[in-house]
């Protein structure tokens, strides 16, 4: 029979206390002898809920199902001698492995110190990278460069890329709207393309393809403006998350560094 409750554990704990412990582990149902503890029934519960289903019984009654069916393919898996397969074992450990290591690694980002000036260094490096202005371009990707180089003669000829963009762009993001982009700020272009605009005044297309790994691009500038950033606190969300990656990785790096690998 199904446990009486389950035990809900505040979101983002990372050790519940012993009642926790003790109800948690507790049965939630057994099938065939094979105990479904509650620890179980709660993680399928919650990942329910984080799907946007809403906690009832009928939700309840739904995971109850699932370790039901779930124990015994289990028991017949065990039965058709498949625990034993080697590679099977392999997916297992990986599986626990995965698991543990990023339970480490939100450890790590749960006790982590961000101070406000590590916060602020990293806006100034954001915001000097993305340069004082941004860029209103309208372009063509195209695979090869030779019909790159057919597409600018046909412009130089009196064509317009945004009448071009449909019949050749490979760019579905922007091949329906003429070839028009959003404004991007100079340091979020790629680099051959912000160093193909940064020649040109507005209106004017890049006499020659240019390069990228997405493939050959047939560029024009359409307007310019002054980059305005936004503000440090209207960031610090996305600031605190690189800033703690980058603590993150770096204790991995000095894990990697001191451990003997052979």
């Amino acid at each position: 029979m199904a446990g009486a409750s389950l035990y809900v554990i505040a979101a983002g704990a990372l050790a519940a206390d012993d009642d926790a412990k003790s109800s948690l582990s507790k049965p939630y149902v057994t099938v065939n002898g094979s105990i479904q503890p509650n620890a179980r029934a709660e993680l399928l519960l919650r990942e329910q809920i984080t799907r946007g289903a809403k906690d009832s019984q009928k939700l309840r009654e739904g995971v109850r199902d699932i370790l039901i069916k779930q124990a015994l393919m289990e028991q017949e898996a065990r039965k058709a001698g498949l625990d034993k397969d080697v590679l099977l074992q392999a997916q297992i450990d990986l599986a626990r492995q995965n698991i543990l290591a990023l339970a480490w690694q939100q450890k790590v980002l749960n006790e982590l110190k961000i101070k406000d000036d590590d916060i602020k260094a990293e806006y100034d490096s954001q915001i000097a990278r993305l340069g004082d202005k941004e860029y209103l371009i309208r372009h063509l990707l195209v695979a090869e460069e030779s019909t790159a180089k057919l597409l600018i003669e046909k412009i130089q000829s009196g064509a317009r890329i945004a009448d071009l963009a449909k019949e050749y762009s490979r760019d579905a993001g922007t091949n329906e709207k003429g070839g028009l982009t959003d404004w991007t700020a100079q340091g979020n272009l790629l680099p051959p393309l912000a160093a193909a605009i940064k020649t040109l005044t507005k209106g004017k297309v890049a006499p020659n393809p240019v390069k990228t790994d997405a493939g050959w691009h047939v560029v024009q500038l359409e307007d310019v403006r002054p980059f305005k950033a936004p503000s440090m606190q209207d960031l610090k969300p996305q600031l605190t998350q690189i800033v703690a990656r980058r603590m993150l990785d770096a204790q991995i790096k000095a894990l990697q560094d001191k451990a003997k690998v052979e």
